[in-house]
């Protein structure tokens, strides 16, 4: 798999450039980046490392074989307007909610209508059929098909924006879902969603050898969209194409940034009467850096906060290993979700007392 090592060292070297402009010449840097509650650095740091990730997953898509292109070339013209809403909100930390979440369930909306899972023209991109005869039978009208896309695909790609808040924590996540999702796509014979998930880990894999542990270099919102735009429709993708494949699937795969946001959202609205986009030092990774990580202040800061990401990432394993075990099971994989959530509230009411 040439387009591994080429993706791989293209995201290294990009990311490598970016860290050496910023300490050289002060490059992608902005006085934003040390405030907010949910800091937990203390120096400047680039938070544009979801460019390097963008641009080697680009290039590493023209390598692959054409089958695979054919597959993710329209599924990434439809991320370009993601990644770049994020972006520039990484450079001018002025753009709304809103108008991010406009431009994300526009890109949905697209890939909904126009984007077909194998160019056959004959099925969406998009969450069709939950395994219950009464709600495929509501999917099957295309605006609540619409509607319950976005629902789920809008909140998976803000849910990995909200779990990027210590090093390696995201990416981390990303690859190990992707990762999961390659081994499954294995077993079916479906080397296309094999190879389209190997592009993706191997660009992740250049910016994280930036980011864990030493913290060089941060995703950033751009960055964040995108990986979570891209896992979110392969995974759509790869159950589209098999019928033995059911959309529990991928929700359980995603299981713990999704689960992280609706709680997150329930904290702020019911719990404390505050906006649901209201930022806040309250998620499971800042609790378990405080807890138990952080629990010695003489600690060194950087390997404190990079400490924090294996609790999340083993929290994270709860959902992922089952779904590779349990793909074919409808059943199994709401049960496991079921129990992913009593594990996370658990663990959660456990370090708020």
């Amino acid at each position: 798999m040439q387009f591994f090592l080429i993706a791989f060292g293209l995201s290294l070297l990009l990311s490598l450039l970016i860290v050496v402009l910023a300490i050289k010449c002060g490059w992608f840097l902005n006085q934003h980046d040390l405030i907010g509650v949910q800091k937990c650095h203390e120096n400047p740091t680039p938070h544009v490392g979801g460019l390097a990730v963008f641009l080697s997953f680009a290039v590493g898509c023209w390598l692959l074989p054409a089958e695979a292109q054919t597959v993710l070339l329209p599924i990434l013209l439809v991320a370009v307007p993601v990644f770049a809403v994020g972006l520039i909100e990484d450079f001018t930390a002025n753009i709304s909610p809103f108008w991010r979440l406009v431009i994300i369930f526009g890109s949905i909306s697209v890939c909904f209508f126009y984007v077909d899972v194998d160019m056959s023209m004959c099925q969406r991109v998009g969450v069709s059929s939950l395994g219950f005869a009464w709600t495929d039978a509501l999917l099957s009208y295309p605006l609540i098909g619409l509607a319950f896309t976005l629902l789920v695909v809008g909140g998976a790609v803000n849910s990995v924006n909200v779990i990027d808040g210590y090093n390696g924590l995201m990416s981390g996540y990303a690859m190990l879902s992707s990762a999961a999702m390659a081994v499954v796509s294995y077993q079916l014979n479906d080397m296309v969603i094999v190879q389209l998930n190997v592009l993706l880990v191997a660009s992740l894999l250049g910016f994280f050898i930036l980011n864990f542990p030493k913290g060089k270099l941060f995703m950033g919102d751009g960055g964040a969209y995108f990986v979570g735009f891209i896992l979110s429709m392969i995974g759509l993708v790869l159950v589209g194409r098999h019928a033995e494949l059911s959309n529990w699937f991928v929700l359980l795969l995603m299981m713990y940034p999704m689960y992280e946001l609706l709680f997150s959202i329930y904290r702020r609205k019911v719990i404390n009467g505050t906006l649901a986009c209201q930022p806040d030092a309250f998620h499971l990774h800042t609790l378990i850096h405080k807890v138990i990580v952080a629990g010695n202040p003489d600690g060194n800061k950087v390997w404190n906060n990079s400490k924090t990401s294996p609790y999340l990432w083993a929290l994270s394993l709860v959902s992922i290993v089952p779904a590779v075990f349990w793909y074919d099971n409808k059943i199994a994989l709401i049960a496991w979700a079921c129990l992913f959530v009593v594990v996370y509230t658990k663990v959660y009411s456990w370090l708020i007392d």
